[in-house]
C-alpha cells in the first residue's frame, strides 16, 4: 500500500489513481449511508464531517490509502445499516479492521439521550484504553475524526458561545479531560505529523488552561 508521502514518486502515479478510485468508491459509500443524517444540534449534512476527515488524511503525507479510506467510512459501522462484511467485500480487511477500532462496541452503544449522558465517561474510557494500545494507521484514523470535531466546535464557539456545551453529554470539563488524554496518546506516536500538530494546538484554543 502506498502513502501520499510517495505522490512524488514515479511509482506513485499508478497508486495515486487506484487509491483515488477507492476514496472516491468510498465517499460514494459513506454519501449513501449517511444520506439525510445532519450533525448534532445542527442543520449541516453528516458528510461535511466526513469529507473534513478525508481532507486530513490526504493531507498527511504518511496515511496509507487503507487508512484514508477508513476515515471516510469510520462511522458506518456505528451509526448506518452499513455491515462490517460488506465493508470488507468492498474495501478489504485492512479496511474493516480500522473502522471496528473506531467503533464503539455494540454493547456500549447508547440509544436515549439519558442513556448517553448516563454512559458517556465509561465510553470515553474505552476509547482510551484501546488508544493506549492502538497501532500508529488506527491513531491516524482516531485523530481526524478528533481533530475535524475540534475544529467544528471550535466554529460554533464562536458563533454561538458557551451554549454549545450544553448540547453535549458531558461537561465541559469532562469533554476537555478526554481531548487532553488522547492529546497526550496521540503525541507519543503522531508528534510529527500535521494533524497532531493542529490538534495540539486546538486543544488550547477550545478549552483553555484546563486542557493542559
Amino acid at each position: 500500500m502506498g502513502t501520499v508521502r510517495d505522490i512524488g514518486s514515479i511509482e506513485a502515479c499508478g497508486w495515486l489513481e487506484a487509491s483515488m478510485d477507492r476514496v472516491v468508491q468510498a465517499l460514494h459509500t459513506a454519501f449513501e449511508q449517511h444520506r439525510g443524517q445532519t450533525r448534532k444540534h445542527s442543520k449541516i449534512p453528516y458528510t461535511v464531517h466526513v469529507l473534513d476527515v478525508a481532507r486530513l488524511l490526504l493531507s498527511e503525507p504518511d496515511a496509507s490509502e487503507d487508512v484514508v479510506v477508513a476515515g471516510i467510512l469510520h462511522d458506518t459501522l456505528e451509526d448506518t445499516p452499513y455491515s462490517a462484511w460488506q465493508m470488507e467485500k468492498e474495501f478489504g480487511p485492512a479496511v474493516r479492521g480500522l473502522v471496528e477500532f473506531a467503533t464503539e462496541p455494540q454493547k456500549d452503544r447508547a440509544t436515549s439521550m439519558a442513556e448517553k449522558r448516563r454512559t458517556w465517561k465509561s465510553r470515553k474510557e474505552h476509547t482510551i484504553m484501546a488508544a493506549r494500545v492502538a497501532s500508529t494507521d488506527q491513531l491516524l484514523v482516531l485523530l481526524a475524526d478528533k481533530l475535524s470535531n475540534l475544529q467544528s466546535l471550535e466554529v460554533d464557539l464562536a458563533t454561538q458561545g458557551d451554549e454549545v456545551w450544553d448540547h453535549f453529554n458531558a461537561p465541559r470539563l469532562d469533554i476537555a479531560w478526554y481531548y487532553t488524554t488522547l492529546r497526550d496518546i496521540f503525541g507519543d506516536k503522531l508528534a510529527a505529523t500535521r494533524i497532531f500538530r493542529r490538534y495540539d494546538v486546538l486543544v488550547d484554543e477550545v478549552f483553555g488552561p484546563v486542557g493542559r
